[in-house]
């Protein structure tokens, strides 16, 4: 809502005094009902790419009741360990230069987009290279000649995301996250139906690797439909010290945030065993896969709702603690009813040989509750352009994560999960609480 609407309205229903001197009275003053229509965008931005997530999980129950049956323990470790090498790589895509179009004036997007539009081809040529160089050494070091060639397939996907990368961040930008929610639900769906199909007609490991470069061109050719836009080969450089010194501080924090994410694969597959990973890998998808899911979805949508007041802290405040009890309240009841569920479901849909993962699954599954709260408040930091902050905190966080897991290895994959699980319930709402009345209360 525009301030000339606000102003007109409220010139309208201003109140006045009657016969007897007294107030009329009127239940919302505008500048509540405006704050209620931005929360109900939120929450429909959010709610678009839930049910996004939502197809694409109901297609990864499918794959994942057809790989629990068509692979072994040690298949499903060595997928665990190509898919975490490549997303471990991809997030230095995560960099923060969508970020800054998301957040660049109106009078600087221009140059800002053409900019980021050379540089994301820059970092995406690199990262293919670096993680083709990788391939050999890790295969070797886990002794599995046939993981280099699923890393190098997979570092191929590169290659065609700065095709569409500039179009996706104008689309969050404009706040069209319905756009981004069906074109990522389409992309993840048939991922999923790829993979199931070739499980079944006995492609092995491959059935996980391949499909994720098969479906590349579902995100690239969605994206560019929906968001025209054409590279300005005359523009130059303009602003990229601004947009990569933004930059290294929030790809310092979704490095980080990565290696959390994954770290806990590398050290359970050298140190505890394939099969344990292959166990452990199962555990934390099926059990982290939903909640996580819906954790992301909330703050695709969060980081564009919060920049549109990012001058007003007190507002910026409300804002962010009204999201916070949208995601609790959304996200809670799903964990506490799939953890319940769990000893009775895990039998029955994938399988009897999955029973030993049932702890883990539910351990893992308590310890989403507190991750929106931690990861809300870097979405704040990033707002407030202090993402240098957030990347402290993140280091902080990540040791302490990285010794609870190391001391926790002689008590196996149930007691990594207990340390993954007291890790977030003690640093991540701490956090929030923190950046909340430092920087804006």
């Amino acid at each position: 809502m525009n301030n000339h609407f606000i102003e007109t309205v409220n010139g309208c229903i201003q109140p006045q005094r009657g016969i007897f001197g007294v107030k009329r009275l009127y239940d919302l003053s505008v500048n509540h009902v405006a704050g209620r229509l931005t929360s109900n965008r939120l929450f429909r931005n959010s709610g678009w790419i839930g049910i996004s997530e939502l197809f694409a999980r109901v297609s990864r129950l499918v794959t994942a009741m057809v790989l629990a049956r068509y692979l072994s323990l040690e298949e499903f470790g060595v997928a665990a360990l190509a898919l975490t090498v490549h997303e471990i790589v991809k997030v230095f895509n995560q960099n923060g230069i969508g970020a800054k179009i998301i957040q660049a004036s109106e009078d600087q997007l221009d140059e800002v987009c053409n900019t980021a539009y050379r540089l994301n081809w820059i970092v995406c040529a690199g990262l293919f290279l670096i993680q083709c160089l990788l391939a050999y050494p890790i295969a070797m070091f886990y002794q599995q000649p046939g993981l280099m060639w699923m890393i190098m397939v997979l570092a191929l996907v590169y290659l065609l995301m700065p095709i569409a990368l500039v179009q996706a961040f104008i689309i969050q930008r404009q706040n069209r996250l319905k756009v981004t929610a069906l074109i990522a639900g389409a992309q993840v769906t048939a991922d999923n139906l790829v993979t199931a199909l070739l499980a079944m007609v006995g492609m092995g490991v491959w059935a996980v690797v391949l499909p994720k470069l098969l479906v590349a061109p579902v995100w690239v050719i969605g994206t560019m439909i929906n968001q025209p836009w054409k590279f300005n080969r005359d523009s130059g450089y303009a602003h990229w010290r601004e947009i990569l010194h933004f930059g290294k501080h929030v790809l310092g924090v979704e490095l980080l945030k990565a290696l959390r994410m994954h770290l806990d694969n590398f050290i359970i597959g050298r140190f505890l065993g394939i099969e344990a990973l292959g166990i452990y890998f199962f555990a934390r998808n099926a059990g982290l896969g939903l909640s996580l899911s819906l954790t992301s979805a909330f703050n695709t949508a969060l980081f564009p709702h919060l920049c549109e007041v990012k001058d007003n802290h007190r507002e910026l405040g409300e804002k962010f603690i009204h999201a916070l009890k949208i995601i609790a309240w959304v996200l809670m009841p799903i964990i506490l009813l799939q953890s319940i569920l769990a000893p009775w479901y895990i039998p029955i849909v994938f399988g009897e040989k999955w029973v030993p993962a049932v702890p883990v699954f539910l351990i893992l599954c308590l310890s989403a509750i507190p991750r929106p709260f931690g990861e809300g408040a870097s979405e704040v930091m990033r707002v407030l352009n202090l993402p240098h902050i957030d990347f402290l905190w993140s280091l902080s966080f990540s040791l302490l994560f990285i010794v609870g897991i190391w001391l926790s290895l002689p008590w196996g994959i149930t007691g990594v999960a207990v340390s993954i699980l007291s890790v977030h319930m003690l640093a991540m709402p701490l956090y929030a609480v923190w950046v909340t009345r430092r920087y804006l209360v």
